[in-house]
């Protein structure tokens, strides 16, 4: 009897590694057809995941990868309640308890069989409403070299064991390997448009020399002798006819106070123009080249948003720009913050208008409102004290759901014609060279405030 049972006992453990190792088998057949079909990067992802988590019956994962000139993990692919995670980063070197840093940093696979017993972090539990029971986390590994990491959420039935992580290994490990050359691709393309948006850039570059030349000799050889010739006919018409001087004369003053208006729009369109020709390179580039001064905010905000003055009145658009004296100099980049705010402005104008021509926003006789305001908190230590935190809020038609939970990532789309989302991108990669954060607040149809939140101090400086 006791010969049967044992019997038994092997015949079942042959069978339940046989079942698993057909679970290995068609796991290994699904990846290699999912990556031997994707070049793309994000498709490969994608599919890496959704077949992971159906291979050891998960609810929700994502992966992360390693970006190396940060030195941070960054979700790039997320199945489940939090979605919005895309782009977002953690830091292994800060966070090396978390356990996706452990796993990383250990290059070993980790079951959280019980996260109420595991110091899990529920903070994004508690935003998404999304709550996390277990929890399988493994490396992704080329060679020896791990290049991020890939976690499965809830088992539908019972808890993850080692049949599991051994399953997901596999996985991940033909996986990895398709990851990397397509990120190699992916770099190789991106290397090639650098340098086509190189050449095309010093074209434009040298297009705009003419340009700024033509304007300055234009305001010393025709303006100039202009009003002065004007000046003289109107002088000549104040014997014979002083109403027809007076209305010359109003019109000429009229041109002289235009003219250095349009004189400067030139040169600052001609300077935006150059500069986003560079900043579009150090976006494809990856790169971000900062330099910290100790600057007053109210300046340079002031400076960037003369330029859309135009714009804004064409569009029945009115700006308002609240006192920012009272926000204490402090370092940050002028350029690129003001690019930065210059874009969430130009935004708003944009979703604005295009809202009045498509007839979802009712053109009001007061027009529409943009304010930006600016205020600081100096005592404390950021984010919760010792920041700036610039806020760009507008009346228009405020932000869909599905478009605000991508923005600011990788993946940020725009609802306006001829819009990349490549705007929202530079703002958060501003944020991110000042160490700082960024986000929106909106509700479809009642307007919208995005904010930039900067530490006061900064460790360049």
């Amino acid at each position: 009897m006791e010969t049967e049972l044992m019997t038994e006992a092997t015949v079942q453990a042959l069978r339940d590694r046989l079942e698993m190792r057909e679970r290995q088998i068609n796991a290994m057949h699904q990846i290699s057809g999912a990556l031997f079909s994707k070049t793309n990067l994000d498709d490969l992802l994608r599919e890496t995941l959704t077949v992971s988590l159906a291979t050891v019956d998960a609810d929700a994962g994502s992966i992360l990868l390693y970006d190396r000139e940060k030195n941070v993990l960054v979700f790039r692919y997320v199945i489940g309640g939090a979605t919005w995670l895309v782009g977002r980063e953690i830091d292994p070197a800060t966070d090396p308890r978390g356990k996706a840093s452990r796993v990383f940093l250990t290059g070993e696979s980790l079951i959280t069989p019980d996260t109420t017993t595991a110091g899990h972090n529920v903070t994004i539990d508690d935003v998404t409403g999304y709550h996390t029971e277990n929890i399988l986390t493994v490396p992704l590994k080329n060679m020896n070299e791990t290049i991020g990491v890939m976690q499965a959420l809830n088992r539908r039935t019972g808890m993850f064991d080692v049949d599991d992580q051994e399953l997901l290994e596999i996985v991940s490990s033909l996986a990895s390997t398709s990851i990397v050359n397509a990120t190699l691709a992916q770099e190789a393309q991106l290397a090639a448009v650098a340098r086509a948006v190189g050449d095309l850039g010093h074209d434009i570059k040298n297009a705009l020399t003419p340009i700024e030349t033509m304007v300055d000799t234009t305001v010393d050889a025709f303006f100039i002798p202009m009003f002065e010739e004007l000046d003289a006919i109107a002088a000549s018409w104040r014997g014979t006819d002083p109403d027809k001087a007076a209305t010359l004369l109003e019109t000429t003053q009229m041109l002289r106070d235009w003219y250095p208006e349009m004189q400067g729009s030139v040169k600052d369109g001609c300077a935006d123009i150059r500069e986003m020709v560079s900043t579009i390179a150090d976006y494809i580039k990856g790169v971000q080249a900062t330099n910290f001064e100790v600057n007053s905010l109210d300046g340079v905000i002031q400076e960037r948003l003369r330029r859309l003055k135009v714009l804004a009145r064409n569009r029945r658009v009115t700006l308002h720009l609240d006192d920012m004296t009272a926000v204490p100099p402090f370092a940050f980049d002028h350029r690129l913050l003001g690019r930065a705010v210059f874009n969430l402005v130009n935004n708003s104008l944009g979703a604005i208008d295009d809202a009045v021509k498509k007839k979802k926003l009712e053109m009001r006789s007061g027009g529409f409102n943009v304010r930006i305001t600016a205020t600081a908190v100096t005592e404390g230590v950021f984010p919760d004290g010792g920041y700036c935190r610039i806020a760009v809020q507008d009346d228009g038609p405020g932000v869909p759901d599905h478009v605000k939970e991508l923005l600011f990532t990788i993946k940020a789309i725009s609802t306006t014609p001829g819009g990349t989302g490549i705007g929202t991108r530079f703002v958060k990669s501003v944020a991110d060279a000042h160490g700082g954060q960024v986000g929106v607040e909106s509700k479809e149809g009642c307007g919208a405030i995005f904010w930039l939140k900067l530490p006061l101090t900064h460790p360049a400086v």
